[in-house]
């Protein structure tokens, strides 16, 4: 991944504070066997041990009281969604097709039973339509297991979702280039403070969970990952400095050979492919730093269990996500070897931005960061004489102009689209987002010819989606915030 996207995704030091002399040897070994495991193909810094006062210097919210040391090792830092969209962007040069706000409403068979279609709706107009297919993939994550009782009504479930509860506080509660994991929190979990696209990201909880669209932390949760923060930091979290709280859903899966294993027994840690009786594919579980070979062996399994492909149609994964492959890292050399970067100065130099937009920018788009600066120079309407006239929100250097592209180049159909899946901004600053709203479907308006009703449903979807968001969005006692 740090190969494939590198203007997006980059390493981060992570640091491990040790309380307890035992530890020291304990956590060194650990991150070593990290590196060992890693061997030759480690692309980041090896692990090493900091001394207590480099600690506190190098983190300075940290918990000073019994501190003895701590233990340095790499990890990389992506964008999830921003990632997951430059996938499907590069796939589209290699002939495929995106249909963004439309779902599979049903499976098409032939006379002998076998999956040789879908069919499908747009969720925003209500059309339908059938799509025919040589083969049908079923890669829906969480949601995999409606599309397999569509093939199969009788089909047993293969997920077991997971919800992960993270909250997000300003930036000063993590230094701009370290994290910080505890591993073992008072109940046995993982607690970490990463720097996230100019805020501070903490999680995580790890609970089961009903399968929704729009799942939303509990009180319970968020008061949990404040309370275990209090115990590592010198300054206390309060509920008043969360500025987000959100659920995410990870597919738990079961492996279909142990179906009929009770409990975790039957989990897999890794991802599961299923090949039906119809030929319907499925891929699921897994996670992103094996995207590529779930990938390989999803299409790997389809070719087998479909004999008539063609296969002189078959794509190598490794091709087409090999080092600066994907959409974006065209000119990876230029974007990510300098230290000062040359689009990085020409968006500054030529176009006037800002420093902290033109990092954003970079790190966001690569080099299609340049786009986004020709229409902040081509549409005075988008770009004003101040830069926080440009900006979406006044904190964060997302501009107006983002949202053309969006819609222009990233197939956004929906605000909530542009606000959450294109920017971050709904996942870093509920508050902000809201604010932005307005203006977000007021650009959108203009781009894609919206009534006015079209506008208020607009508006009303994105409050609905940022109460899940919200600080103060848990189905505790306390309720809902409303907006």
């Amino acid at each position: 991944m740090l190969q494939a996207a590198p203007y997006m995704n980059r390493p981060l030091p992570i640091m491990i504070p040790i309380y307890k002399w035992w530890e020291v040897p304990y956590m060194w070994i650990g991150a070593k066997v990290y590196d060992w495991i890693a061997g030759a193909k480690l692309v980041v810094p090896p692990s090493h041990y900091m001394s207590r006062e480099e600690a506190i210097y190098t983190f300075p919210k940290l918990r000073e009281k019994g501190l003895k040391g701590a233990i340095i090792y790499y990890d990389g830092q992506m964008n999830d969604a921003r990632l997951s969209l430059v996938v499907a962007l590069t796939a589209t040069q290699q002939g495929a097709c995106i249909a963004n706000r439309v779902k599979v409403t049903g499976l098409v068979k032939d006379e002998n039973g076998q999956t040789k279609g879908a069919t499908v709706q747009d969720t925003i107009t209500g059309e339908k339509w059938e799509v025919a297919a040589k083969a049908v993939i079923n890669a829906t994550g969480c949601f995999c297991d409606a599309i397999r009782k569509m093939d199969n009504p009788e089909a047993k479930n293969l997920v077991m979702p997971a919800a992960g509860v993270h909250i997000m506080l300003p930036a000063h509660f993590s230094p701009a280039r370290m994290g910080l994991i505890v591993p073992k929190t008072s109940d046995g979990r993982v607690l970490f403070f990463l720097p996230w696209e100019g805020a501070t990201i903490v999680g995580t909880t790890d609970s089961q969970s009903a399968l929704t669209m729009t799942p939303k932390p509990t009180d319970e949760e968020v008061n949990f990952i404040i309370q275990e923060s209090n115990r590592y930091l010198s300054n206390r979290v309060h509920r008043s400095d969360v500025i987000a709280a959100w659920s995410g859903i990870r597919p738990l899966v079961r492996d279909p050979k142990l179906m009929d294993e009770e409990g975790t027994k039957a989990l897999s840690r890794n991802h599961v492919i299923e090949v039906s009786d119809s030929k319907l594919v499925t891929i699921t579980g897994g996670k992103w730093t094996t995207f590529r070979r779930m990938a390989e062996d999803t299409i790997n399994a389809t070719q087998e269990s479909i004999p008539d492909l063609d296969e002189e149609n078959a794509v190598s994964t490794e091709a087409v996500t090999a080092l600066g492959s994907l959409i974006g890292a065209d000119r990876a050399g230029v974007v990510c070897a300098r230290k000062f970067d040359e689009i990085n100065v020409i968006l500054r130099e030529e176009y006037s931005l800002s420093n902290d937009v033109a990092k954003h920018l970079v790190s966001n788009y690569g080099t299609r960061a340049l786009q986004i600066a020709e229409i902040v120079k081509r549409n005075k309407g988008y770009a004003h004489s101040t830069a926080a006239a440009r900006c979406l929100a006044i904190k964060y250097p997302f501009l107006e102009a983002e949202v053309v592209f969006a819609v222009e180049q990233e197939y956004a159909l929906k605000a909530v689209d542009v606000l959450a899946r294109r920017t971050r901004l709904a996942y870093i600053d509920s508050k902000a987002a809201l604010e932005a709203a307005p203006r977000v479907i007021e650009i959108m308006s203009g781009l894609l010819g919206w009534s006015r009703s079209r506008r208020r449903q607009e508006m009303q979807e994105v409050e609905q989606f940022l109460e899940t968001m919200s600080p103060a969005a848990g189905a505790g006692k306390s309720g809902r915030r409303k907006h």
